[in-house]
């Protein structure tokens, strides 16, 4: 029988301008299966969120619709790995099969890096031969030191270097190589897509084919989702992509308003692979940005240069995940006051600008980036609460919730990360508010009761205007919070 491969599908979850499967095609002329696995202690986590897995379960039967429209197949087993593959191992043996090579595009996350290497020991012992290439990463981090061959904790030196490598040729040849994969979505989109890959999984054990999952997670799953799921999977990323190409010159001056579409939302595909780093350097053609460069391009690819910066810091500073990283910060005596949380969580603070950021949250599964930074903020600096609780309710509503960046964002807003804001610069919700949406459209979008208030009035209530509308006093007051947060990093 002729040779065939096995595709392990994470966070990769396309055909287009991936590595890892690309060579497995090549190596077994089209005769590759893709499978999934669903890990339990995924599934279990307390930042899992009802609402992301869905749009990453739409995503899957995106990429589940688009290997079978190209010739292929993708299995999706309500198991860990290790029981995963155990079963198909099994199944193989029946049939008197093995797997020349098994592939999978490479994680860099504290828990993926130990699940990783524990089961290339196991395909190892099998006998497979493993595949594993860079993927979501355009330079992964293990590739980017100091002139001391250091780590960097400081975002600026990090994006210099990044920007010196992006001019490299070996850099440059990854993103010559994704253009290949936007040309395959070109063609699916024209309806012409070619059949790239030989092989399905009912043609190579019959009988002893598995449940798939896919179907019944999608169903149960669904049924508990409270927020509209956006289109997924390779073709909606690549729609979205593309609608956001006429603002990308506009977005150094458009990104900070709230009530503004002046960001890209490409980081709800970015979390599951649908699209990737180096596939949107390729299609807006930012390989040819100066780190000095100041326009709208330029200030976009830094916001990609960020996220890089964040999974350069999990991965060698692990620990971050779950403490502060500037150690004399891991023992702050947050308050921590449940009821203060709550009403922070329900966007019911008394300050419009927060409690509207909040309410979209709720409501859509999305927040602004801008209104990210002031909530966060707020959260930590006026409510003086630990911000790993709030880092694990974004994880909980977030529909692109994605540990490295939430993480980053979140000790940045708190001054306890990697590079953060300094303790003493603490965001007013007010200045902000009016900066930022000085016309109340994006305060009035999520808080109705509000609507009719006057724009010289949208921002701080009077106390008559709130006792009139019902919407609540603050429940803290800014000015004295700066000063307790002050004296809380102080001590």
């Amino acid at each position: 029988m002729e040779t065939f491969g096995i595709h392990w599908f994470r966070r990769d979850l396309r055909i287009a301008g991936n590595a890892a499967l690309k060579q497995q095609v090549d190596r077994h002329k089209g005769r590759v299966l893709g499978i999934f696995t669903f890990d339990d202690k995924f599934l279990s986590r307390p930042d899992f969120s009802v609402n992301r897995f869905q749009f990453f379960l739409k995503s899957l039967a995106a990429l589940r619709d688009d290997l079978r429209s190209a010739g292929g197949d993708l299995l999706v087993l309500s198991k860990s790995p290790d029981d995963g593959f155990e079963l198909i191992g099994e199944c193989f043996k029946k049939k008197g099969l093995s797997a020349a090579s098994v592939s999978w595009s490479r994680d860099y996350e504290p828990f993926a890096r130990d699940r990783d290497a524990r089961m290339q020991k196991t395909f190892e012992s099998w006998g497979w031969s493993v595949i594993t290439e860079r993927d979501h990463l355009l330079i992964e981090p293990h590739e980017i030191r100091s002139q001391q061959g250091t780590p960097f904790k400081v975002y600026s030196p990090f994006a210099k270097q990044w920007f010196n490598l992006l001019q490299t040729d070996d850099v440059k040849e990854r993103i010559v190589r994704q253009k290949a994969g936007l040309t395959f979505l070109d063609l699916k989109a024209k309806g012409k897509e070619p059949k790239v890959f030989h092989l399905t999984w009912k043609e190579l054990l019959g009988d002893l084919l598995p449940e798939d999952h896919l179907d019944r997670f999608l169903k149960e799953n669904g049924a508990r989702v409270t927020v509209p799921i956006p289109e997924a999977g390779p073709a909606a990323a690549w729609k979205t992509l593309r609608a956001f190409s006429g603002k990308l010159a506009s977005y150094g001056e458009t990104r900070d308003f709230m009530a503004v579409e002046g960001t890209s939302k490409m980081s709800l595909y970015l979390k599951n692979g649908t699209i990737t780093v180096p596939q949107i350097i390729a299609a807006y053609e930012l390989e040819f940005l100066k780190f000095k460069g100041d326009d709208g391009a330029t200030k976009y690819l830094k916001e990609l240069v960020w996220r890089e910066f964040y999974y350069h810091v999990m991965w060698h500073w692990p620990n971050a995940e779950r403490e502060a990283f500037i150690e004399k910060y891991r023992n702050l005596q947050w308050e921590n006051d449940d009821k203060l949380f709550e009403a922070w969580k329900a966007g019911k603070t008394g300050y419009p600008i927060v409690d509207a950021a909040m309410r979209e949250l709720l409501t859509t599964g999305w927040m602004h980036n801008r209104a990210r930074m002031i909530v966060a903020s707020f959260l930590t600096k006026d409510l003086l609460v630990d911000w790993r609780w709030g880092e694990k309710w974004f994880m909980n509503q977030l529909l692109d919730g994605d540990l490295a960046p939430n993480n980053g964002g979140w000790q940045w807003a708190a001054s306890t990360g990697c590079d953060p804001q300094p303790y003493f610069r603490i965001f007013n919700p007010i200045l902000q508010s009016e900066r930022f949406d000085a016309e109340g459209t994006y305060i009035r979008r999520y808080i109705p009761e509000l609507k009719d208030v006057p724009t010289k009035e949208i921002h701080n209530p009077s106390s008559a205007t709130r006792k009139r509308t019902g919407y609540p006093d603050p429940v803290v007051i800014h000015a004295e919070q700066k000063v307790r947060a002050s004296m809380l990093f102080k001590q």
